[in-house]
């Protein structure tokens, strides 16, 4: 029953990522309505608000009864929840996709029971969409092409090829950034792309050994996260924290334990 229901949630999400991607790929419009939440450099734009409701409309015509935590807001459960939560960030990445910057994606995670059952994360502009099942391997489809998914193996820090984000909140931001000056000159080098989905997806991808950042909130890492596990590698907090709490890391399994140590150590320095 489990593993014909997760089919059936993939199949959905894989559809309704789909049919997102063409709303925001399509009605993009050339002057986009937007506003500011946090700060006046975290944005919310008219397009974040109707693709999470198209998402939100696209599951609950199928699923009346499941539940929905989404960025923009959408929260509230039905009069008779079922055991299945979608959790949602229609525009992962949402400053690039104001800029027109390709990196951006839908994130959809689906949780059965309390456990993330299902991951599905696209990339309108780059072709491709990441989405994993829990225990059924880790994939990514571009142009129409499969390919399974595998983590990096190996590699020291010095070896590597890491990913981080930045807040919205400036004095966090001074502190991420003091991290950052350290972590830079340990590893191989590190990116900064602004969508912490799609840097999950890479870390699974084997296009980057590790991602750390703080303060991510459950629909950054939904669905990234279990793709990443998928693709064999790992995801928690620091220093044996849960994913999600102060900070969240992904990394290929043989590298997980040296980037947490390297970034409890210098969390406490400037955290």
């Amino acid at each position: 029953m489990t593993e014909s229901l997760n089919q059936s949630l993939l199949a959905l999400a894989l559809d309704i990522a789909k049919s997102t991607s063409e709303i925001l790929v399509n009605q993009r419009p050339e002057n986009m309505a937007y506003e500011s939440k946090s700060t006046p450099v975290d944005l919310v734009t008219e397009m974040d608000k109707a693709a999470e409701r198209h998402i939100v409309q696209r599951v609950k015509d199928v699923r009346p009864n499941d539940s929905f935590l989404g960025e923009e807001g959408t929260a509230l459960p039905p009069e008779n929840p079922s055991n299945v939560k979608w959790i949602i960030d229609p525009i992962d990445g949402t400053v690039n996709y104001f800029y027109n910057h390709p990196y951006w994606a839908i994130s959809i995670g689906v949780e059965v029971d309390g456990e993330i059952q299902v991951g599905v994360v696209a990339a309108p502009l780059l072709h491709e969409t990441f989405y994993a099942i829990k225990g059924g391997g880790a994939f990514v489809l571009h142009d129409g092409v499969k390919k399974k998914l595998q983590t990096n193996s190996g590699a020291s820090i010095e070896k590597a090829l890491l990913s981080t984000g930045f807040g919205y909140d400036a004095e966090r931001r001074k502190k991420q950034g003091a991290l950052l000056a350290e972590m830079v000159v340990i590893a191989r080098d590190v990116r900064r792309a602004g969508a912490a989905a799609l840097d999950f997806c890479y870390v699974a991808a084997g296009r980057l050994d590790a991602y750390y950042e703080f303060g991510l909130y459950p629909w950054d890492f939904a669905a990234g996260s279990l793709i990443v596990t998928e693709a064999g590698g790992r995801v928690g907090g620091l220093a044996g924290d849960k994913l999600g709490g102060d900070w969240s890391l992904a990394a290929n399994a043989d590298l997980f334990d040296e980037v947490d140590q390297l970034v409890t150590k210098l969390s406490k320095k400037y955290f």
